[in-house]
C-alpha cells in the first residue's frame, strides 16, 4: 500500500464520517447548541494538573506529633485516634527520648506519592544529637488541623522504633 492510497483512504473515511454525523444531527429532534469536543492525542501524554504541595501540611503533622505535651492531646493527628494504653506508651517513649536530649526533631520528607486520600513518603528525622533515621510513613486525609493524619500502622511503627 502506498502512502498516497493510505492518505486518500483516510480522507475518504473522514468525509463519510463527517457526512454521517451531519445527517444524524439533522435527523435528531433535540439538537444541542454545541457538540461535545473530546481531546484526542496519539502517543503524546496530556498535561496533568499540578500536584498539590503536600510537604508543608505533612511536616506540620509530624511536628505536632513530635512537639511537647501528652499524646492524648495529639489524637487528631493519628488515624482512628489513640487509645489509653497506646497514649501511655507513647508518652513514656517521648519522655525517655526527651531526657536523652533527642528533641527537638527536624524532618525532611522525600518521595511523596499520593494515591487519592493516602500519601506514602520517606521521612527522615534528625534529632538534636545529630542522629538520623529514615522510615516510610503513610498519611491519610483526615480531620486534623493540617488535614492529614499519620496512619495507625505508621504510628505504631514509629512508636516501636522510638522505644
Amino acid at each position: 500500500m502506498t502512502l498516497k492510497t493510505l492518505v486518500t483512504g483516510m480522507a475518504a473515511a473522514a468525509v463519510v464520517g463527517g457526512a454521517a454525523a451531519g445527517v444524524t444531527s439533522i435527523a435528531s429532534p433535540a439538537v444541542s447548541s454545541a457538540p461535545a469536543v473530546q481531546p484526542v492525542v496519539w502517543d503524546i501524554p496530556m498535561p496533568q494538573a499540578p500536584a498539590p504541595d503536600l510537604q508543608p501540611p505533612l511536616l506540620q503533622t509530624l511536628q505536632a506529633l513530635a512537639g511537647g505535651g501528652s499524646f492524648a492531646g495529639k489524637a487528631s493527628y493519628i488515624q482512628g485516634g489513640i487509645g489509653r494504653i497506646e497514649g501511655i506508651a507513647a508518652d513514656r517513649a517521648y519522655n525517655r527520648a526527651a531526657a536523652e536530649g533527642k528533641f527537638p526533631l527536624t524532618f525532611n520528607i522525600a518521595n511523596i506519592d499520593q494515591q487519592g486520600g493516602v500519601v506514602n513518603a520517606d521521612v527522615t528525622a534528625t534529632s538534636a544529637l545529630g542522629t538520623t533515621a529514615t522510615q516510610n510513613v503513610q498519611f491519610v486525609a483526615g480531620p486534623s488541623p493540617t488535614g492529614w493524619q499519620i496512619s495507625k500502622a505508621s504510628a505504631l511503627n514509629l512508636l516501636s522504633a522510638a522505644g
